[in-house]
């Protein structure tokens, strides 16, 4: 299912069965499972499908950008693509027998090396697995961002994500939200939650506001403009009136 809530209440309301909900902090649920960074491993290559690499290609050069046009870029990415695809066992096992005109795969490698600097997303991402991400099962991230920095806490957030087969509840979608997750709004499985409409990229954005429920708490005004127009309510109304009184209260 697909859900959006706009607003600064960061309540967002969990779904029935499997889902993985990633937030800085997470709820007391009953038999639910809590992945913590500092105990927990996974690997995000594992049963990687040309689909998944890319993806994983897409986040590696999000999270260190050096510029997205540029030649060097490009040629990082196709080259970072082609190595996941090859099959390595993890993230640390790319090939490295490059020479010094390899100028693709030395980027690639250097991105990656960018990455695995930090120690708990070495260990995180290289260690043997000891979670299980089965999609029916309830599951919750704890990705502190105040704990684990900006950075390590956008890494694991969105490797999570592309990681898991099931159901996303993105508490802060503001902070995780890039455009090539318009994917999971086409297969139905994103919940998430945004303190207002313009922390999400243009295209993202644009798709969410297509997204049926939209649920706003605690709305900014233009916000709530915004929500009541797709809701199909005329502005100057009543009903435009009184939508957007409720969803900023």
């Amino acid at each position: 299912m697909n859900k959006l809530q706009v607003g600064f209440s960061k309540t967002v309301e969990l779904p029935k069965g499997g889902y993985i909900y990633i937030a800085d902090d997470v709820p007391d649920v009953p038999r639910a499972r809590v992945f913590d960074p500092l105990k927990h491993s996974f690997n995000p290559l594992q049963d990687i499908t040309y689909k998944k690499a890319r993806e994983i290609a897409d986040i590696l050069y999000t999270v260190s950008p050096q510029g997205e046009n540029t030649l060097t870029v490009r040629n990082g990415k196709r080259a970072l693509l082609k190595m996941l695809m090859d099959g390595p066992e993890q993230l640390d096992k790319l090939p490295t027998d490059y020479g010094k005109t390899d100028v693709g795969p030395l980027e690639a490698l250097a991105t990656v090396d960018d990455v695995l600097i930090s120690p708990v997303l070495r260990r995180v991402l290289c260690n043997p697995t000891n979670f299980s991400f089965n999609p029916n099962s309830k599951i919750l991230a704890r990705i502190d961002r105040a704990e684990l920095g900006d950075f390590d806490a956008l890494v694991l957030g969105l490797l999570l994500m592309a990681h898991f087969k099931g159901q996303l509840v993105i508490e802060d979608m503001g902070f995780y939200g890039r455009d090539f997750h318009q994917g999971y709004i086409r297969e139905e499985r994103l919940i998430a939650g945004v303190n207002f409409l313009g922390e999400l990229p243009v295209k993202l954005r644009q798709s969410v506001l297509l997204i049926e429920e939209k649920v706003p708490n605690g709305a900014r005004l233009e916000d709530a403009e915004i929500l009541a127009q797709y809701a199909g309510l005329v502005p100057g109304t009543i009903g435009f009136t009184d939508f957007v009184q409720e969803a900023v209260a």
